[in-house]
């Protein structure tokens, strides 16, 4: 009679056990993987080069300006800034602060429709103020509440508000309870000083043909301030996934330049650019 010993078990590594926990504690309820880390410093956009470029991913305790590439592009640019609150936010609320200008120009928010970026429309807080200078006033007290996944901030065209103080103000805010600001554009001049990152966004063709597909975006990156930064500038065509919540490859042609190509950012007269950034 022949009785068969059952193995004994395989030791298991006390690093493998930690290993495979954090990455346990990585995944959602939604069972899709979680962007960030409350104490990260950066989060990735989950699109491999492009965080290369960016030193990891975006830092969280900065400005970011997202502007258009023409008036026709203000979707695109929104868009691309839905990306960024969805990876930033996660589970989080959110404060959206746009002068009722912005409202007329771009539309209302559609809340179903946040759903598609991973933003639950329960989150989100809207703040309308009467102006500029309300709107700043906002966006500050938001940016100093560090229970906050992002703020982002819609003003129209260029108010003189907007200046090196405020900007400074606000970057300091950020910098202290690591609340993330997206500043989003409707052209005018670029602003001056404390941005970490700087985009022109412009809608790029979807790969549906007979169904919608995933939004793709034509991203130039103007100035890169990041920490660990692997290039001044460049260029991606990126495809936002709905189902995956990140930003992946469109195609597999994405460069890098070692200065920005002034010939690309004005390209229009959409834009006016200041010598320094």
């Amino acid at each position: 009679m022949n009785i068969k010993k059952k193995a004994a078990p395989m030791p298991v590594a006390s690093s493998d056990l930690q290993s495979l926990r954090q990455s346990i504690s990585k995944i959602g309820r939604d069972g899709n993987l979680r962007a960030m880390d409350p104490a990260a410093k950066t989060t990735a956009t989950g699109h491999a080069s492009l965080d290369q470029a960016l030193g990891g991913g975006l830092a969280r305790d900065a400005l970011h300006e997202v502007s258009p590439q023409s008036p026709n592009d203000l979707a695109a640019a929104t868009g691309f800034a839905l990306g960024l609150i969805g990876r930033f936010a996660q589970e989080r609320d959110w404060v959206w602060i746009g002068e009722e200008m912005t409202r007329h120009e771009g539309g209302r928010v559609y809340g179903p429709g946040l759903k598609n970026f991973g933003i639950d429309p329960a989150r989100l807080l809207l703040v309308a103020p009467r102006g500029a200078e309300d709107g700043l006033k906002a966006a500050e007290d938001a940016l100093r509440c560090a229970a906050l996944g992002a703020v982002l901030f819609e003003p129209w065209r260029h108010p003189k508000q907007l200046d090196l103080v405020a900007l400074r103000r606000l970057a300091l805010a950020a910098e202290e309870s690591r609340v993330p600001l997206i500043i989003l554009r409707h052209g005018g001049q670029n602003l001056p000083g404390s941005l970490r990152t700087r985009w022109r966004v412009a809608a790029a063709p979807s790969e549906g043909r007979e169904t919608m597909g995933h939004p793709r975006f034509t991203l130039t990156l103007l100035l890169n301030r990041q920490k660990g930064a692997k290039s001044a500038s460049g260029i991606w065509t990126v495809e936002w996934s709905h189902g995956e919540r990140l930003f992946r490859p469109a195609d597999s042609i994405d460069h890098f330049s070692a200065s920005i190509d002034r010939s690309i950012a004005s390209s229009d007269s959409f834009h006016s650019h200041e010598k320094s950034a």
